[in-house]
């Protein structure tokens, strides 16, 4: 199987709320099909982000991805988890 045939492009449903979201509260959205969903940036720091419906698992690939990986990887299903996320990474909570 090669890299393409890992990696799922189907985006979830919410995934338009939830980059809207983040935004809304400053920060940079920049879609991709992997390792995450998309990269958020704010003040020089990068995130990535997998965005999933609310009963979404994570899929193989990811999870492989994910036992090796050190940096940071948040898994968001609502908005409100996006409102929670965006106000830690400003200093808001």
């Amino acid at each position: 199987m090669g890299i393409r045939g890992q990696y799922k492009n189907k985006r979830d449903a919410n995934e338009g709320p939830i980059f809207d979201e983040l935004r809304a509260y400053g920060l940079s959205v920049y879609p991709m099909d992997r390792p995450a969903d998309a990269l958020i940036g704010f003040r020089g720091a990068s995130y990535l982000v997998e965005v999933k419906m609310p009963k979404g698992k994570l899929t193989g690939p990811q999870e492989a991805f994910l036992e090796t990986w050190k940096g940071d990887y948040t898994i968001l299903r609502t908005t409100e988890e996006a409102s929670q996320f965006a106000q830690m990474i400003r200093g808001q909570k």
